[in-house]
């Protein structure tokens, strides 16, 4: 897989420091200390509260959420 296509999701800045070095997309959450501002001036596409509010943004990021199948379906 080219790096390009990748999605970093770090809590640090040099997590998104990193990620921006090896051109891939870097998403912040706040979980590690740092502040929204810190990780967008790292390099942060967007910047979350935590791995659930990630979760439930995926399609900002260009991610599909699989389908969730039941037996009744």
């Amino acid at each position: 897989m080219d790096v390009r296509h990748a999605i970093v999701v770090g809590d640090s800045i040099w997590d998104l420091l990193a990620a921006r070095r090896a051109a891939a997309l870097g998403v912040g959450l706040l979980s590690g200390g740092y502040g929204r501002d810190e990780l967008e001036r790292a390099g942060a596409y967007r910047v979350y509260a935590d791995p659930a509010d990630l979760l439930a943004h995926l399609d900002e990021i260009g991610v599909r959420q699989q389908e969730t199948w039941t037996e009744a379906d």
